[in-house]
């Protein structure tokens, strides 16, 4: 059976296509955009994604853009605050913080952390009084959010600081997360 150079044309897109990551890809490309290694920042976007689908909100897609924000905050908080958590400054996007010590931590154990605030959420819309129980946890599964960059550092005292950056952001005051 003999081929026009239109339909091998159309083939070969279509498999180019097929192979590429497209913008609701959820698998982690080889260069992160920060020092987690990609299995790593695989596991916490799935983490992160199972999570949304147990409230029925999309999938995040990963960012390297974001996970270079987030490492460039790790290795601040590393360096200038031996690993104190303190969220960013004017920051245009979601954020969560983990610290600790004592073992390697990984980004999945930190977004299971923040799940962990489920246990102290009570669906709602979000005021000043509700939110900060469960913050961590209502960033995750916020319906808006497309968009997740995480980054890792070892502070001089072998403690950890994980961080995560979320576009666009949630945890609107007057807003219910899904």
């Amino acid at each position: 059976m003999r081929l026009s150079c239109r339909a091998l044309l159309i083939a070969a897109l279509s498999l180019v296509m097929s192979l590429s990551a497209s913008a609701d890809d959820p698998r982690v490309p080889a260069m992160t955009g920060s020092a987690l290694p990609r299995q790593q920042a695989q596991d916490a976007l799935d983490h992160h994604n199972a999570r949304r689908q147990d409230v029925g909100v999309p999938p995040l897609t990963w960012s390297a853009e974001l996970a270079s924000v987030a490492q460039q905050w790790a290795d601040q908080l590393a360096r200038d605050r031996r690993c104190g958590l303190m969220h960013k400054p004017d920051n245009r996007y979601g954020e969560n913080l983990f610290g600790g010590s004592g073992a390697a931590w990984t980004a999945k154990d930190a977004s299971e952390a923040w799940y962990s605030e489920i246990n102290d959420y009570r669906y709602a819309v979000l005021d000043d009084d509700n939110w900060s129980a469960a913050g961590h946890y209502t960033q995750m599964v916020w319906r808006t959010t497309t968009r997740l960059g995480m980054g890792v550092a070892r502070c001089a005292n072998g403690a950890m600081v994980i961080t995560a950056e979320y576009d666009p952001p949630g945890n609107i005051i007057g807003k219910a997360p899904y």
